[in-house]
């Protein structure tokens, strides 16, 4: 590989990875968005009556990907302010 195709990879790698994190983030807001509109159905539903197996799985399923997202928001940020 020659200097010139080796520097134009560097930049379509590079920029691939902020694309998507961009929409990795964009998606986070979305999610976010929707735990704020729906939380007051959520505890009037869930909250406070009896657990079953399909109250479990709600709650995993919501709360999981709330957990994933939270633990990735150190890494975009870092990201973000290493950038060219």
């Amino acid at each position: 590989m020659t200097d010139g195709s080796n520097s134009t990879a560097i930049i379509a790698a590079w920029n691939a990875m902020v694309v998507g994190n961009y929409t990795e983030m964009a998606t986070m807001v979305v999610v976010l968005y929707e735990y704020v509109i729906t939380f007051g159905v959520e505890v009037d539903l869930f909250w406070g009556k009896e657990i079953t197996g399909a109250s479990i799985v709600f709650f995993l399923n919501r709360y999981f990907v709330l957990v994933y997202h939270l633990v990735q928001l150190p890494s975009w940020f870092l990201l973000f302010s290493s950038t060219p």
